[in-house]
């Protein structure tokens, strides 16, 4: 069949108007499959994380990525797996010791009533009505617990799915991409792209250092001060690195409350003296992290105003939840680089913004 001349041409007025339309169908689209459409962005991510593993693989497998991919989620799996039956042992015996200790800590907070700006708070009462409302509304939670099981499984399917081909086909989606630049502004666009992948790979390699850095200094520090459940408390602080601002001092939080709540106390007998010793280890970290770890292995891609970040973070949350929280930083980031770039155009200026070499 011989393809006809394109004879339809669209006005500037008209194709602003495409583009306005289009943006409005994307968003409309995500508002009505909100959950659906942050799995396969989830995906997106996670591709976008490991493609570098991918292609240094693909030699060793004759050029087959999807043979390197195959090859890559197995490895990742007997990881996964090693890691758990290594790490499972001593995370499920302080689990358990946790668990056993619960009951005093409730006892202990049902004597010791707390005191806030002069007034008692009942917190063992607390307690009991938030498990009393608990168990009422459990038979109406069981049938969505369930239907949410079978959704969590075929978001998890289709999200190792989406990430698999994405993985093993990615360089030629952003090839059919890139032909669909006009050929006067693609090179300019492929340096824009560089310039965005720079920031969004010095964020992602930064945040992956950081958790295992961050738990294993926390896990030795906690263990050398005598706190029960460190290495727990210790994992749990380096993943909750992802979560900017949020997630540190949450962690600090987590712990001193585990730490004034055990028999006897660590480091001290006084419980002002602990919150201060383990706060204060807090901080030393976090200055730690601020000023040495990141400048190393994030560098200077990632930079952002302290109100920036925290309208950023405020923002992720509300649009994306936990997913939002990890994205909010270096979304902005990208957003602040396309401002420069815009700002250029609009100057009618002949440079392009770079970011700073790390």
């Amino acid at each position: 069949m011989q393809i006809p001349p394109a004879t339809i041409r669209f006005s500037p007025t008209l194709k602003w108007v495409a583009v306005v339309l289009v943006c409005v169908g994307v968003y409309v689209l995500y508002a009505a499959v909100h959950d659906v459409a942050l799995v396969f962005f989830g995906a997106v991510v996670v591709a976008y994380i490991f493609y570098p593993v991918i292609s240094w693989i693909t030699p060793y497998t004759r050029g087959s990525r999807m043979l390197a991919t195959t090859v890559f989620h197995i490895v990742v799996a007997i990881m996964l797996v090693v890691a758990v039956s290594w790490l499972w042992p001593p995370i499920s015996t302080q689990y358990a010791l946790l668990r056993q200790d619960m009951p005093r800590i409730l006892t202990q907070i049902q004597a010791d009533p707390v005191t806030v700006a002069g007034m008692t708070v009942d917190v063992s009462g607390e307690l009991q009505k938030l498990l009393s409302n608990v168990i009422a509304s459990l038979p109406t939670r069981v049938p969505k617990l369930l239907v949410g099981l079978i959704e969590g499984f075929l978001h998890l399917l289709a999200f190792v799915i989406t990430s698999f081909y994405l993985l093993s086909n990615g360089r030629r989606i952003m090839s059919q991409l890139f032909q669909l630049v006009p050929l006067t502004h693609r090179a300019e666009v492929r340096f824009v792209v560089l310039q965005i992948h720079q920031i969004l790979s010095g964020y992602i390699r930064g945040t992956l250092l950081l958790i295992p850095i961050m738990a294993v200094l926390t896990s030795v520090s906690l263990w050398l001060l005598g706190v029960e459940y460190a290495l727990l408390i210790g994992i749990i602080s380096g993943v909750v690195e992802i979560l900017p601002i949020i997630g540190p001092w949450s962690a600090a939080g987590f712990a001193i409350i585990m730490a004034v709540f055990q028999q006897p106390l660590p480091i001290s007998d006084s419980v002002v003296v602990v919150v201060s010793v383990i706060g204060a280890l807090y901080f030393s970290l976090r200055m730690f992290e601020d000023y040495v770890i990141i400048p190393a292995v994030v560098g200077p891609a990632v930079h952002l105003h302290p109100i920036l970040v925290i309208a950023a973070i405020l923002a992720g949350a509300a649009v994306g939840g936990i997913l939002g929280l990890f994205l909010a930083i270096p979304v902005t980031s990208v957003l602040q680089y396309m401002l420069r770039w815009l700002y250029h155009k609009l100057a009618d200026s002949d440079d392009l913004p770079a970011m700073p070499h790390q």
